[in-house]
C-alpha cells in the first residue's frame, strides 16, 4: 500500500486534527488514503454537516485549526473535506463498522467508493479515537 509513507506521527496527527475538527461540525469518517496514481497521501474527512453551501468555509476552517501548528506530519493541503453521503466515505464507514476495533483499520483493497487507491488507513469512530501510546 505504501504504507511505509504513513507513519505513526502521521496517522496521530490525522486523529489530533480529525478530533479537534469534530468540535467544529460532527465527523462521521475520518481516513487517509494513498492514490494508486500519485502515491499521495490524503486525508479525507466526512461530515454529513459539510456540502456546497458550506464548503469554502469549512475550509476556512482546517486552515483556522492547524494555524499555529505547524506539523511535518499534517498538511492543509493534505486534507480532503467531503459529505458523508459521498461513495468513498460510504465506503469508509462500511469497512470500518465491519471490523469495530478502538485503532486504525489498515485496508489494502485496491478502490474505495470507486476510486483507485493503494490502500487506506480509516480512524475508528471520533468517540473512541486516541492518539497512540
Amino acid at each position: 500500500m505504501g504504507e511505509e509513507l504513513l507513519v505513526t506521527e502521521q496517522i496521530d496527527a490525522g486523529a489530533e486534527f480529525v478530533r479537534d475538527f469534530n468540535e467544529y461540525v460532527p465527523v462521521s469518517v475520518a481516513f487517509w488514503v494513498v492514490s494508486a496514481e500519485s502515491d499521495d497521501l490524503f486525508l479525507y474527512v466526512a461530515s454529513d454537516d459539510i456540502d456546497d453551501r458550506n464548503f469554502d468555509v469549512a475550509y476556512g476552517e482546517v486552515l483556522r485549526r492547524l494555524s499555529g501548528k505547524r506539523s511535518q506530519w499534517l498538511d492543509p493541503f493534505q486534507i480532503k473535506l467531503l459529505n458523508s453521503s459521498e461513495p468513498i466515505a460510504q465506503d469508509a464507514m462500511r469497512i470500518r463498522d465491519r471490523y469495530p476495533a478502538p485503532l486504525v483499520t489498515r485496508y489494502g483493497g485496491s478502490s474505495l467508493g470507486g476510486t483507485s487507491i493503494d490502500g487506506a488507513c480509516i480512524y475508528p469512530p471520533i468517540a473512541t479515537l486516541k492518539v497512540t501510546p
